[in-house]
């Protein structure tokens, strides 16, 4: 038979049983569901190699909708009974001044941005990476590395694809050549 010092130990480790149990349950309740997807990165030579254009430039206007819906590739939404819808947003174009250009015609001077951005009521949960330009404002003007490849029309998009263009695609210059600000 068992002496109760031997078996004292095993109901010690037994009280903790309930604060485990409902910690586990707080946490489960706190967190009902959890959203992601998958991101595609590009290194920095899969994006030279396959853009038509890699340039630093400069916003010359705000972004102005073009009145397109556009589909985002590779990103869905889920509706409660599992139903899956592609993700839709705005088209809208940016005028470009270019300072530098590292791949592509050299002599280019302007170009205009083709990509998208959300319908101001639509909240972003884990959504796509979308830019905004607007030289007014501080924190959406200066200068830009940009890796884009031409469209049909002439305008230039995201290389990969408009999914995700602020994630190294589209990249603020964290300095300023204030010589060449068209304004």
């Amino acid at each position: 038979m068992r002496t109760l010092a031997a078996v004292a130990p095993v109901f010690r480790r037994l009280r903790l049983l309930p604060a485990v149990v409902v910690g586990a349950a707080a946490f489960w309740l706190a967190v009902p569901e959890a959203t992601g997807r998958v991101v595609r990165s590009l290194s920095y030579q899969e994006l030279l190699d396959k853009s038509d254009l890699v340039a630093i430039a400069t916003p010359s206007a705000r972004t102005a909708d073009t009145g397109e819906e556009l589909v985002l590739p590779g990103i869905s939404t889920m509706d409660g009974q599992g139903r899956t819808e592609k993700v839709k947003c705005l088209g809208v174009e940016t005028p470009f001044v270019v300072s530098a250009v590292l791949k592509g015609d050299r002599n280019l001077r302007k170009f205009t941005l083709h990509h998208g951005r959300w319908p101001p009521e639509v909240p972003a949960v884990n959504g796509s990476a979308l830019v905004f330009f607007d030289p007014r404002l501080a924190q959406r003007s200066g200068s830009y590395l940009l890796f884009l490849v031409r469209e049909p029309d002439g305008r230039y998009a995201p290389t990969g694809g408009q999914t995700d263009p602020g994630m190294a695609v589209i990249s603020r210059l964290p300095f300023e050549d204030l010589g060449t600000r068209p304004y």
